[in-house]
């Protein structure tokens, strides 16, 4: 008998995007759409019983990595706020899928003099971080060698924490246009900002020891 595949896919803005490509490669789900309030899918129509749930979008790639569900997709800055904490983390990165694209930025506030990581490091106090991606804020607070630092974790508004409550934010927008309409600016530093874009993620032993191609294979052919 064929192991039982599990899945689990984003509500939020990850959901719309999603949910159109999955109509068009005709991946047999059922109810993935913001009316649904039970979470759960119905996927018809395979050689293999798939169980799937809809669940915050920040979740799946830890439900993946820790093996409760064999299959999901996210936004590739949420594979990395997972794996720059968890190294090594059974999560791999089938297909990015190039859709909900965002990039995400290291800011100050507009009017703010900080511009660059030199203007941290001349800092004498505690330089404080606010993201809703915590351990890229610390990742990045480590790489750029800043002495003493504090990151804080929230969910939604970060624009609104600089300068008063905070020195910087670590950010995802649609374009980087949009910063500056949120009173922000992106400040200089050594790494490059990232590029995210939806992405299918399976858990590495699964991917090993099932059979996903009955899933999988609807998304081998190039979708871009």
């Amino acid at each position: 008998m064929t192991d039982e595949i599990s899945m689990c896919l984003p509500k939020g803005g990850a959901m719309e995007p999603l949910a159109k490509l999955l109509d068009e490669v005709r991946f047999p789900v059922e109810d993935y759409n913001s009316n649904n309030r039970t979470y759960r899918l119905k996927i018809k129509d395979l050689p293999v019983n798939v169980r799937a749930k809809i669940m915050a979008e920040k979740d799946v790639a830890i439900q993946i990595a820790t093996g409760n569900y064999d299959i999901g997709f996210c936004g590739m800055y949420w594979v990395q706020e997972h794996t720059s904490r968890y190294r090594a983390a059974k999560l791999h990165v089938f297909k990015r899928l190039g859709l909900d694209k965002k990039e995400v930025y290291t800011c100050s506030g507009l009017n703010s003099d900080i511009e660059s990581v030199d203007d941290l490091h001349r800092t004498d106090g505690f330089v404080t971080i606010i993201s809703e991606y915590p351990n890229l804020a610390e990742n990045f607070a480590i790489r750029n060698q800043l002495r003493k630092f504090k990151i804080f974790s929230a969910w939604g508004s970060v624009e609104a924490y600089p300068p008063e409550h905070a020195d910087l934010v670590l950010i995802a927008v649609d374009n980087k246009d949009d910063l500056h309409k949120m009173g922000l600016q992106p400040i200089a530093h050594r790494d490059r900002d990232i590029e995210s874009d939806l992405c299918l993620i399976v858990n590495r032993k699964s991917f090993v020891e099932k059979n996903l191609a009955p899933v999988l294979e609807f998304f081998q052919k190039d979708l871009m």
